[in-house]
């Protein structure tokens, strides 16, 4: 027994030390959020007083007013439809009142109030794919505008309005896209334009004629020309492939400067000019940024602290793009630098870069209202990176629950993922919550999450992929007889239907509706009277579709009607809770609302004076007691929230405009930001969401006023012993179980060796047969079955 008792010794501390070693060297690490493409910066003039600062950030504008602490989205006017791109972003240098926003297919907007607010400034414009725009920094009245006649990358308009945009005239008819236009700091009458072949213009009347000044060979794309104050004796060309250029003599001269940068793709160029002469920063295409105090001939790097993310390459995208500085920086030192990977920000010159958030990982993308709400006060939010949320007093207070929803567990390592894999898509209550306690969410790729206990532990149920189908951007929609049906459908951003008919522990393929590549989710919406029709909707490039099997099969409900004239790319539905009596669905689309009210058969567009023609509905809700208040909220692309209270024959406009109640754009998810309480007759209580941060909006008086709810966003934690055993248990259990499987084989083998006494036969004493024999099948076991 003393040696079973010495081999059960050393298997004991052999196990110990996994044990400790696990617990020490297993933390849960922070991975990296999803990449938030900065593509456009702009500094206020006053930014040491006011520390603000704007960018575009996957075609949403962001404001802050902390130097980039915390960023608000601004929408109020922005009435852009789907496919619209925000392409250039123009501050006025001398007022920091006076915004230019270029859009690519609706025009120019403009504001006065520090970009607050937005109105449309077209008058003039031919066309309205406008693209690169400037404003002197002399006279904020006078700027220059390209503008395409059909898409970018064709001939290219150039305009001119020195009258801030009150009207716009056409200077110039270019055969090629515009790429860089730059004033003169000093002279209002000298402006250079270059474009995509390497020409540069030249105008020396504040833009109304130009002349060609020279064109530069074997450079690609022109991407950004900067003038010092001397322009009479040089200014300086960023190329697409070239490197830098130095023009000299007015423009007469042109000199490549051999930097011996690593990187020659200028992606752009910003000077700070001092009392004594200036310098040059750059930013190239995977380098970072670069300064040169001599005039370009020699560059230093300063690429401290920035980051690259590995898909830019794929997607064939720049890592970095616009740098800009403080006016102050002689004296705050501040500058930032955008790219694929996010926002950078330096106060030091660019010695040290740190990544601050943009698209917080705490945005609210769905959330959902107990169906027993009037008992429970409980309430479900999903973020875009971390946890699902629940609170239980309608909305005060929120916890998260992170069970089975472990980094580690979730990516089958303990090495941090290079994305976090906690995305969410949507989030659901089930019917009979009451009873069942159950929550349903989806999240990346292609994975369903069902809860038993409100929220606290997770359950991942994978979905099989028959067609080969991307699934990401998944719906979640229980039946309304979860109860006795357990029936659940999925719905995939491109348009695959996926069906649960035990309570969501499995899923299996049902169809695919015709479906675009963007990011907008199908919507879908199931009949409250399923139990008997069988019914329900969903959306698609085509229109509206209407499944009456289950959806085993479904057809196009529009033909003929309004909602087919034109492919549909943002579709949003909603069902009367009185479907089965009224036959009314509605439509909210980019170019309008739409109602039917006899189950599909036709269309009819509900137009109101309160909101204009062809308004961008982002989203639609339906009074719980439609049957009797005959009410419904829309939310609109940059005009806010509107109410009917009349089935949509009038609306008026509620809550303040400024607030957006909708999903960020360009961000994969399918919740409904907007939510009537299920006890709505007797509370007037109306829940929604659209911040760039983690709040939720309540409203108790029908949508006339709204209070802010924050959410609290919780840590990754740090795991426990027991914690980090489990986790190491889950994520090595077939390794656990081969090594246990040699393990016996070498207990085996010791006590058989000791029966065999082989030490008859050769020059040992029996322990050290024993353990010799014990190592070699263990080591040899160890090799073939975790190999």
């Amino acid at each position: 027994m003393t040696k079973i008792h010495r081999l059960l010794q050393y298997l004991i501390c052999f196990l110990a030390a996994i044990v400790i070693t696990v617990s020490f060297t297993i933390t849960q690490s922070e991975a990296h959020r999803p990449h938030d493409v900065i593509s456009q910066i702009e500094v206020s003039p006053n930014y040491q007083q006011d520390n603000t600062v704007y960018i575009i950030v996957r075609n949403n504008l962001y404001k802050s007013s902390d130097g980039g602490d915390s960023w608000r989205r601004i929408t109020q006017g922005l009435d852009a439809e789907f496919f619209t791109t925000l392409s250039s972003l123009a501050l006025s240098p001398d007022n920091p009142q006076k915004l230019f926003l270029a859009s690519e297919q609706n025009g120019i907007y403009r504001s006065l109030d520090a970009g607050e607010s937005w109105t449309r400034a077209n008058e003039g414009l031919d066309f309205l794919f406008t693209d690169l725009l400037e404003i002197s920094p002399i006279d904020s009245n006078l700027s220059l505008l390209s503008v395409a006649k059909e898409k970018l990358g064709e001939a290219t308009q150039l305009y001119r309005t020195e009258d801030g945009a009150n009207s716009w005239q056409k200077v110039l008819d270019h055969p090629y896209p515009i790429t860089a236009i730059s004033f003169s700091p000093t002279e209002r009458s000298t402006v250079l334009v270059a474009d995509n072949q390497g020409n540069l213009l030249l105008s020396q009347d504040s833009g109304k004629s130009w002349v060609e000044l020279g064109k530069l060979e074997n450079s690609g794309s022109i991407t950004k020309i900067v003038i010092p104050d001397n322009f009479l004796t040089e200014f300086y060309v960023g190329t697409e492939s070239g490197g830098i250029i130095q023009a000299t003599d007015g423009g007469k001269e042109f000199t490549k400067l051999e930097t011996g940068l690593s990187d020659n793709r200028i992606r752009d160029i910003a000077l700070n000019q001092k009392q004594q002469g200036y310098d040059l920063w750059i930013s190239t295409w995977d380098g970072g940024t670069f300064v040169s105090s001599d005039q370009g001939k020699t560059w230093q790097e300063r690429a401290e602290g920035l980051t690259k993310d590995s898909q830019a390459d794929d997607m064939k995208k720049p890592h970095f793009m616009e740098v800009r500085l403080s006016p102050g920086f002689q004296q705050d030192r501040t500058l930032f630098l955008g790219g694929f990977n996010g926002l950078f920000k330096s106060t030091d010159a660019g010695v040290n870069w740190k990544e601050i958030n943009t698209l917080s990982p705490g945005i609210i993308v769905s959330m959902d209202i107990s169906p027993n709400y009037a008992q429970d006060s409980t309430l479900a939010v999903v973020t875009y990176v971390g946890y699902p949320y629940i609170s239980h007093d309608q909305g005060q207070s929120w916890q998260a629950g992170d069970g089975g929803l472990e980094i580690p567990r979730l990516a089958k390592s303990f090495k941090p993922p290079n994305q976090d894999p906690r995305r969410f898509f949507d989030v659901a209550f089930s019917p009979n919550f009451a009873v069942d306690k159950q929550v349903f969410a989806t999240f990346l790729w292609d994975e369903f999450l069902k809860s038993q206990d409100e929220g606290q532990s997770w359950k991942v149920v994978a979905l099989p992929n028959p067609k080969g189908f991307s699934l990401r951007g998944l719906t979640v929609l229980p039946s309304p007889n979860f109860a006795s049906d357990q029936t659940i459908y999925l719905g995939t951003q491109y348009g695959a239907i996926y069906i649960s008919t035990d309570g969501g522990n499995s899923f299996k393929y049902l169809e695919q509706i015709e479906q675009h590549s963007t990011n907008e989710p199908i919507s879908l919406v199931i009949s409250p009277n399923f139990s008997v029709d069988q019914t329900l909707y969903a959306s698609g490039i085509k229109g509206v579709y209407q499944s009456i099997d289950g959806g085993k099969t479904w057809k196009p409900t529009n033909s003929g009607n309004p909602l087919a004239q034109k492919e549909r790319y943002a579709i949003r539905l909603a069902i009367s809770p009185n479907y089965a009596e009224d036959g009314t669905v509605l439509a909210g689309t980019e170019a309008g609302l739409f109602i039917t009210t006899n189950g599909g058969d036709s269309w009819q567009e509900l137009s109101s004076s309160a909101y204009g023609e062809e308004i961008y509905v982002k989203d639609v809700a339906i009074s719980p007691n439609y049957q009797n208040d005959r009410t419904l909220l829309i939310t609109t692309s940059g005009q806010g929230l509107f109410k009917s209270t009349d089935s949509g024959e009038t609306f008026t406009q509620i809550g303040d405009p400024s607030l957006e109640f909708s999903r960020i754009s360009n961000l994969p998810s399918s919740g409904i930001p907007i939510h009537f309480s299920p006890n709505y007759a007797n509370d007037n209580t109306i829940f929604g969401f659209g911040a760039a941060g983690t709040n939720v909006y309540k409203s108790i008086d029908g949508g006339n006023t709204w209070d802010t709810l924050s959410i609290k966003v919780v840590d990754p934690p740090k795991y426990g012993l027991l914690k980090n055993i489990e986790l190491f248990t889950v994520i090595y259990r077939s390794k656990i179980l081969r090594f246990g499987v040699a393990l016996v084989a070498a207990i085996v083998t010791f006590f058989a060796l000791g029966w065999a006494r082989l030490e008859k036969f050769l020059p040992l004493n029996r322990l050290l047969i024993q353990l010799g024999g014990t190592a070699i099948v263990l080591a040899l076991a160890v090799i073939l079955l975790l190999k």
